[in-house]
């Protein structure tokens, strides 16, 4: 596994490992026209593979994603923003606690 780093103020969150550590998340979208194809990016996974010290702005990032829709169609596949963000509640939540929730709406719709 790898060490966060320590969370000091002002706050800045500029690498994957702040991220992780604040508990935010970052989706991943293709900028070609007629694309925007969207997906939520793994920081786990990111962070085994780049380091979690690394930086996390666009620029620092786009060389490690492409789209694979664009790159099958023949397009720049490299044209990749990326937005940051707050966990949801779906990706937030305990196990126990999403489970308790999607039985109280399976009991609804029954």
């Amino acid at each position: 596994m790898f060490k966060l780093p320590e969370i000091t103020y002002p706050l800045t969150i500029d690498t994957i490992g702040k991220m992780l550590a604040t508990g935010t998340e970052m989706s991943a979208t293709c900028l070609n026209t007629g694309c925007n194809q969207s997906s939520r990016v793994n920081l786990v996974a990111l962070a085994k593979r780049i380091g979690s010290n690394h930086s996390n702005m666009a620029g620092d990032l786009q060389k490690f994603f492409f789209c694979p829709n664009c790159r099958a169609a023949g397009r720049n596949d490299k044209r990749v923003g990326f937005i940051h963000h707050a966990l949801t509640a779906d990706h937030s939540q305990w196990p126990r606690e999403r489970q308790i929730e999607r039985a109280k709406v399976w009991r609804v719709k029954s």
